[in-house]
């Protein structure tokens, strides 16, 4: 009798272990404990191209005890984050986003906080001049300082993933603290290296998102100190004192940077005694986020183009012959001459597009309990936008996996734009960062291209297929810039 009561208890505990919350989309099977967490694999975006294929455009799997809900087909995505955006744009809560955003919200919540501060954002960088003359000359002024540094490799193979970085975060700097960096300074280079690391530990910190108590294991297996760790040196090296810089030297008749306008606004508004989330602490993170999010995803994007160059001769030439028919070489490219060089712009989109560097977007959630297309989504659950299933669906693009700028010109060779080329994401949350980063994309590759011609190193062409990480980037590869005459 005993013995029939243990069995009793543990297979209902079992069931209760492996039960799916009612409502949930369908999806695979549960493990007591751990979920679906052990059967993921490393590249999630084929993970997830099988379980549509047997579950639908809406699936759902649990990570340990916490469901998450992916979305797939522009279909699906549309109707969540553009037709009903008010109520799947906020951000779920997890415990590295928490932390960072110190309680703020501006990481990771919902409601006035985020709609604020980001619409102070898009408001500023406009203002500052993204997609205008003065934006165009900061820019050009870090591809003056890249092209120099090709020169000078005379022609040898060399790894340019640093001297990208070095560019696009100068780019950052001076729009946001108004000041551009050496290449050598010792606290330019120390803050690169706490970018990359931020990136390099990011996938293990996923799982103290779903499990917070494996902070307080001994030693650092999921490298959660470590990103905690970087953080602080992120505010500490330089967020903070810039930030002392500005409000010791604060002029507000000469603002010309992002964080001077930050402190203007938020000073007036509080001097003006009305309800605003602008604070130090939420400025601290707009900027930090500017530079996470903005450094490595153009910097990477200019890689893959890279990438393809040395496995498309072709594409390289007959972008530099466009290039050399409407530009010429004797002046750089201005962002006037973008409309003139439409090959050029669609092998910028098949490079977003082929690239996929964020694959999965960014998480959203829900408010509050949601019916959406017959299923039930709970309030807080993670919803993963999966971009890759647009960017490559067959039905879309017809031949996804090929690298083919053409699929963007129509007949004429006019450039045409396809609804769901969603790079970018979608909806309220598309990426903050897009005008700016189209506009470093042009500028840098036109460029580069007008100057030089990149060839592999002793005809090693580096592989087409990346690294799953945050981003999804190329592996290291060597490449030679060779001066065109």
């Amino acid at each position: 009798m005993f013995v029939l009561l243990v069995t009793v208890v543990v297979l209902a505990v079992l069931w209760l272990l492996t039960r799916r919350r009612s409502g949930l989309p369908p999806g695979p099977p549960l493990l007591p404990f751990v979920g679906n967490a052990l059967s993921m694999g490393s590249d999630p975006r084929v993970t997830f191209k099988n379980l549509r294929q047997k579950y639908g455009d809406i699936f759902s799997f649990y990570v340990f005890n916490r469901p998450v809900i992916v979305l797939n087909g522009y279909s699906a995505l549309r109707d969540a984050f553009v037709k009903n955006g008010d109520i799947f744009s906020d951000r779920p809560h997890s415990f590295i986003n928490d932390f960072v955003s110190k309680g703020k919200g501006i990481v990771g919540t919902s409601g006035d906080v985020w709609r604020e501060q980001r619409k102070f954002t898009l408001n500023t960088l406009r203002e500052f001049g993204v997609g205008r003359p003065v934006m165009e000359n900061k820019i050009h002024q870090e591809v003056s300082h890249l092209l120099a540094a090709f020169e000078s490799e005379k022609g040898l193979g060399f790894d340019c993933r640093r001297l990208l970085h070095n560019s696009v975060s100068n780019v950052i700097c001076s729009t946001v603290f108004g000041k551009r960096f050496e290449y050598t300074d010792p606290l330019f280079i120390t803050f690169l290296d706490i970018l990359d690391d931020i990136m390099a530990v990011s996938a293990a910190t996923n799982v103290v998102n779903f499990l917070p108590f494996l902070r307080f294991l001994p030693g650092d297996l999921f490298k959660a100190k470590r990103a905690l760790h970087n953080d602080d040196l992120m505010e500490s090296l330089l967020l903070k004192p810039m930030l002392e810089e500005h409000l010791k030297q604060r002029d507000d008749g000469n603002v010309d940077d992002v964080m001077s306008a930050y402190i203007k606004e938020m000073q007036q508004r509080q001097q003006q005694k009305e309800f605003t989330t602008m604070d130090l602490g939420n400025l601290k993170r707009v900027i930090a986020n500017l530079f996470v999010a903005g450094t490595e995803t153009t910097a990477t994007t200019i890689r893959w183009a890279l990438v393809y160059f040395l496995n498309y001769p072709d594409v390289q030439e007959k972008c530099f012959q466009e290039i050399l028919e409407n530009i010429g070489q004797s002046r750089r490219p201005s962002m006037k001459d973008k409309t003139n060089l439409p090959y050029v712009e669609a092998t910028i989109m098949e490079v977003l597009r082929h690239a996929d560097i964020a694959p999965l977007s960014v998480p959203h959630t829900v408010p509050h309990d949601v019916q959406f297309r017959g299923y039930t989504f709970p309030k807080d659950v993670f919803i993963i936008p999966n971009l890759d299933s647009v960017l490559k669906d067959e039905d879309v693009w017809g031949d996804p996996e090929n690298f083919r700028p053409g699929r963007f010109l129509d007949y004429e060779g006019k450039l045409q734009k396809k609804e769901e080329f969603i790079a970018f994401s979608l909806g309220r949350r598309v990426c903050l960062g897009e005008s700016m980063a189209r506009m470093e994309l042009f500028l840098f590759l036109t460029s580069m291209i007008q100057r030089f011609q990149f060839v592999p190193v002793n005809g090693r062409k580096p592989p087409t297929d990346g690294i799953m990480g945050l981003v999804h980037s190329p592996n290291n590869f060597q490449v030679k810039a060779i001066p065109r005459n």
